[in-house]
């Protein structure tokens, strides 16, 4: 017989700790094809970001040809756009790649609000919600103000990702 660990066996707390593995390789496997699916948006993005580098990096003097204020008005419009393309790109990046590694960490598809499992439709549908459809809800009606408290009382990271 072995001896006592925690109030536990050593075979008991093996035999727990084998069990928790087993828990989170299965919700590995269940979450396999949205796992697959963020990484195609993570390749679908580093693609479109690497293609709006290169034309900004390919862009002659792009203030050459400018004739008048309009001309130039224009021009800085257009990489207010391209600026605001690559930043959205890199906040989606970001919450596909906390995606993933909540997937690989075993926490997957849990509520970071209440706890509660985010349904599988949901979560194919946009595979890096942080949250169930009604603390969502909840989370996009309250007052940025109240937000923080409101996560802070629920004991959730402050970190958002735009789901």
């Amino acid at each position: 017989m072995g001896f006592k660990f925690r109030g536990r066996t050593q075979e008991a707390e093996k035999n727990m700790n084998n069990v928790r593995l087993k828990k989170r390789e299965d919700k590995q496997m269940r979450f396999e094809t949205v796992r697959r699916k963020l990484i195609g948006i993570r390749q679908n993005l580093l693609s479109e970001s690497k293609a709006e580098i290169d034309q900004i990096l390919n862009q002659e003097d792009k203030y050459n040809g400018a004739s008048d204020d309009g001309d130039l008005a224009d021009i800085s419009l257009r990489d207010l756009m391209q600026a605001a393309t690559l930043t959205r790109h890199q906040a989606q990046l970001r919450a596909v790649e906390e995606a993933l590694l909540r997937i690989e960490e075993g926490v997957y598809g849990i509520c970071e609000d209440c706890g509660e499992e985010i349904p599988i439709g949901r979560l194919n549908a946009m595979p890096f919600a942080l949250r169930c459809v009604d603390c969502q809800e909840r989370h996009e009606t309250m007052p940025a103000e109240s937000r923080e408290v409101f996560l802070t009382s629920w004991g959730s990271p402050g970190g958002e990702n735009g789901d």
